[in-house]
């Protein structure tokens, strides 16, 4: 345990030749990768404190005065890991051609391996209807992902890309089914393989457009 003070105890307050600032972003980060394992063999309800130190090898005053509750340790690393998923897709699309299709399923393939390659963020996918936070985080991603598809269909399509706020509600009912289709294999309830899994997605959200003309006519005709 890191528990010991005073010994090796240098100039300016360093120990063991760390200063205070850093031995407490060290724990941290101890913390936090502990966090992680137990998120990818547990899921959320295996974060506790006692846990969380004894994996990390830290008595348990250093978690209090690190975050406090675990609940704001595992919103910040939801945050994190949101954004890391965010970012990886984001890194395609600059590097994708500009072909709607080609890029489409770039996307796809990069954030379905961004998320389920990655056993944190595959378990905390899975669980993020649980909480209230983590549900807002959840409505937060969609209306990225929402976002995302709406920018892209202006740029790769130009005057031809549906707009408007039937747009925006088609993008973020697509978003929505897309994100529940992927944590429902996630959780092994499909009989689809990856390729399958992506395959739909593409052709789910080509089909963005086609649901808002014809809601548009629908509504004109009621």
């Amino acid at each position: 345990m890191d528990g010991t003070r005073g010994r090796d105890a240098g100039p300016a307050g360093r120990y063991a030749g760390r200063s205070a600032d850093e031995r407490r972003a060290q724990r941290r980060e101890q913390l936090r990768a502990a966090a992680l394992e137990v998120i990818a063999e547990e899921g959320i309800g295996g974060l506790k404190v006692r846990a969380l130190c004894a994996r990390a090898g830290l008595n348990d005053r250093y978690f209090y005065e690190a975050y406090g509750h675990t609940d704001r340790l595992l919103y910040e690393l939801v945050g994190e890991e949101l954004a890391e998923v965010v970012a990886a897709v984001m890194g395609v699309i600059v590097t994708a051609p500009a072909d709607a299709r080609i890029r489409l399923r770039a996307v796809v393939e990069a954030g379905v391996a961004a998320i389920a390659d990655h056993p944190a963020r595959r378990r905390l996918a899975i669980d993020m209807q649980t909480t209230d936070e983590l549900r807002q985080r959840r409505t937060d991603l969609v209306g990225v992902v929402a976002q995302v598809m709406l920018d892209q269909g202006r740029e790769l399509l130009g005057d031809a890309a549906v707009t408007g706020v039937h747009a925006e509600l088609a993008a973020r009912t697509v978003a929505h089914g897309g994100l529940e289709i992927l944590i429902e294999w996630l959780r092994g309830e499909l009989d689809i393989d990856r390729a399958q899994l992506i395959d739909f997605l593409v052709a789910m959200i080509l089909t963005a457009a086609e649901i808002t003309t014809t809601v548009q006519r629908e509504m004109a005709a009621g």
